[in-house]
């Protein structure tokens, strides 16, 4: 007698499902963040060149033209990348890259440091003006953020860190290519303290809107989880 031949049971590759889970997440994401960078692209350089450049912005040193073109591409790509989970640096490479865009952002906008630039700005009343651009355009970059579920893509709150150091990084950088201004006295309270605030006031509601969505998760019944009951008497 021959045996029975056994048909082999096909195997199940959980590496294969998981890489495909992740690109899918990823292509998700994708939807989110590129349709996000267009729009705010355009709203922020339609307002620079509506309400105009500074004058001498070419007339910068040109290292410092090239370190404030290396924010444009940190605050509007690579930050929002991070926090939405389409880039995984390192931890030392996220050490680096926050360490860095603080130097950098010093010497984008007020260049090398130099005794005069210490001294009395005599433009300091006009600070209010600059505070409340760079809050208007931060607000603007935040909706979209919000608008577009940018903070709660990801699990992680150190995420919406990411996404608020580049809205309010966007904010500074636009004021920067504005006002003409270098005095450290009017750029310190004006540009650097207002970003910072900014930064302060978009983690805080970033971390708000995340905590919240994931408490709605939670409490949303899944086809593999139900919400938790109290026992009832037998037979209810």
């Amino acid at each position: 007698m021959t045996e029975p031949r056994h048909t082999p049971q096909p195997t199940i590759d959980a590496a294969q499902l998981i890489v495909a889970d992740l690109e899918s997440c990823q292509r998700e994401r994708r939807r989110h963040f590129l349709p996000a960078l267009a729009i705010v692209t355009l709203a922020v350089g339609g307002a620079l060149l509506m309400m105009g450049l500074r004058p001498d912005l070419l007339a910068q040193p040109w290292w410092q033209l090239v370190v404030q073109c290396v924010l444009w591409v940190l605050c509007l790509i690579v930050f929002p990348a991070i926090g939405l989970g389409l880039m995984f640096p390192s931890r030392g490479a996220r050490i680096g890259l926050a360490a860095g865009a603080v130097g950098l952002t010093m010497a984008a906008t007020l260049g090398v440091p130099e005794p005069a630039m210490f001294g009395s700005d005599h433009h300091f009343q006009l600070a209010g003006g600059c505070g409340l651009m760079i809050t208007v355009y931060a607000t603007v970059v935040l909706l979209m953020g919000l608008l577009s579920g940018a903070f709660i893509q990801r699990r992680k709150a150190s995420a919406v860190y990411w996404i608020s150091a580049g809205i309010s990084l966007t904010a500074l950088t636009a004021i920067t290519w504005q006002c003409p201004m270098t005095g450290a006295a009017h750029v310190v309270p004006s540009h650097l303290g207002v970003a910072a605030a900014l930064m302060i006031g978009t983690s805080s509601i970033g971390v708000f809107v995340h905590r919240r969505r994931l408490r709605d998760r939670r409490a949303t019944p899944t086809p593999d989880r139900e919400p938790d009951r109290k026992p009832g008497p037998a037979g209810s």
